[in-house]
């Protein structure tokens, strides 16, 4: 029954998946690893490798779909991982299953399943931490203590909100009935750093990226690395440490402002209106009471997954430089399942199998409604997604053309340059600074289009009005 709990998911996931490229984060973590380049601030390099080897090693559709597809394959592991918690909480397999296919189309999970996201891959590794690390907490065996700090550095490597795991790993290692020898927990965090080293890929491949020219950018003054192939070039000192620490954004500043203890209110709060918003009001009491009766049954290991669910709450809800906050949020529905199926009665007797079998059917009933909910992402459109503004800049922009655009439309823009060439030979620069200058230096060698929202720019000194592609879009030609 078990492997019903991956195989279900993977396969929904699978079929509501996009074929076409995105836009914004999304479009640019469909492309990067196919290239094999260099991603947006924290360069992710464990979702760039195993991406690149997954979209050549599936030559499937399209590359957009492929790496779509990952995060389905990723999520629908988290699936697994959560049904596996829930059965060493005490859960029956029938109430674990089903609680398990309720998280699985909740909004939040659903909606990131579906489309190419590093934070999928992070969550992955860190289920898999926490599930090690219960069984280590359980059964005492070593490989199960060593895992768990292994998984959680590769997760680090795939998106560093995975940090955030560790918090529940060290509280559960000092309040175990049985605590880690210190050879143990030095080996364990040796692997965990052995993961972290991933990130040496960044100025490593930046390095070969510059000496073969590979980024089409790299020719024009002032442009700094280009997005896709080496974003914030980080084969040199200052471009790494931007891409390590997304000081762009001021990260670090929200990352020690996440550490003051005043904010765990909010965090709690968080969670609360998180639950809620996914299981609604039935679940989100079926949920507590869980958390109960998980407490009842075992409360150290109810301990980590708390702290493994709340923790990383802490920086959502002080980090403002983020459009979809829910990505961060994603540990707080998986948690929700083994708690869940902590409601499984214990007794054998008939009152048990009434109470389980309403149990179930609550469950059941929720999952299939929530499911009817996603059914919007089974109505996939050709031309979808950023494919249109693809397809409408071909035709003004000519070869060895240059456009110049803001981050949500230029990742897409770079997708249909760099990655499936349904736009050859075009150069993408993401600039939403608009220094028409630089451009018109530019535009001694090249044809350089500015692409803009109308109702933010009405004009552009030293660029004409071009051409209209939508009532958001338009285009600008620079002037030499």
């Amino acid at each position: 029954m078990k492997w019903v709990a991956f195989v279900v998911p993977a396969i929904v996931y699978i079929a509501g998946a996009s074929h076409e490229p995105a836009s914004w984060d999304t479009a640019e973590l469909q492309g990067v690893p196919y290239l094999l380049g260099i991603s947006h601030p924290t360069g992710f390099p464990l979702y760039v490798i195993l991406g690149h080897l997954w979209s050549h090693l599936i030559p499937i559709d399209s590359i957009a779909w492929r790496m779509n597809a990952l995060s389905a394959i990723a999520m629908a592991v988290v699936c697994l991982a959560a049904y596996g918690v829930a059965r060493e909480l005490g859960a029956s397999r029938v109430v674990a299953l089903a609680a398990t296919l309720w998280f699985a189309v909740t909004p939040n999970i659903f909606s990131h399943a579906v489309r190419a996201e590093a934070q999928v891959l992070a969550v992955m590794c860190s289920v898999l931490a926490i599930y090690a690390f219960v069984r280590w907490m359980r059964s005492g065996t070593d490989g199960y203590f060593i895992a768990a700090f292994a998984l959680c550095g590769l997760g680090m490597a795939a998106h560093p909100n995975a940090m955030w795991v560790l918090a529940a790993l060290s509280i559960g290692a000092a309040t175990a009935k049985r605590r880690p020898r210190l050879r143990l927990v030095a080996a364990s965090l040796l692997l965990m750093i052995a993961g972290l080293t991933l990130y040496a890929y960044l100025p490593i491949r930046s390095a070969y990226i510059v000496a073969h020219h590979m980024d089409p950018v790299a020719s024009l003054a002032g442009a700094g690395g280009g997005i896709f192939w080496n974003y914030n070039d980080p084969r040199t000192p200052h471009g790494l440490w931007l891409e390590l620490t997304g000081s762009e954004s001021q990260t670090p500043a929200y990352f020690l402002a996440s550490l003051n203890p005043v904010h765990l209110q909010a965090a709690l709060a968080a969670f609360v209106t998180g639950i809620h918003a996914q299981y609604g009001t039935i679940g989100t009491v079926l949920v507590f009471a869980g958390i109960v009766a998980a407490a009842w049954r075992d409360w150290r290991t109810t301990l980590v997954l708390a702290i493994a669910g709340t923790a990383g709450l802490i920086f959502s809800v002080v980090y403002p430089n983020e459009s979809d906050v829910e990505r961060y949020r994603l540990l707080v529905s998986w948690v929700a399942v083994p708690f869940l199926g902590a409601l499984t009665p214990r007794s054998r007797g008939a009152l048990a199998v009434v109470l389980q079998t309403a149990l179930v059917v609550i469950l059941g009933v929720s999952a299939g409604i929530t499911f009817d909910r996603q059914r919007g992402f089974f109505n996939r459109q050709p031309g979808e997604g950023g494919r249109w503004v693809i397809n409408a800049v071909r035709p003004y922009v000519p070869r060895d053309g240059i456009i110049v655009t803001g981050w949500l439309d230029a990742t897409s823009l770079a997708y249909g340059a760099y990655v499936d060439h349904s736009l050859p030979a075009r150069i993408i620069v993401s600039d939403d600074s608009l220094r028409v200058q630089v451009y018109r230096r530019w535009a001694k060698e090249h044809r350089v289009f500015v692409l803009v929202d109308p109702h933010n720019v009405n004009a552009l000194p030293g660029a004409r009005d071009f051409a209209a592609l939508d009532a958001y879009h338009e285009l600008f030609a620079v002037q030499p």
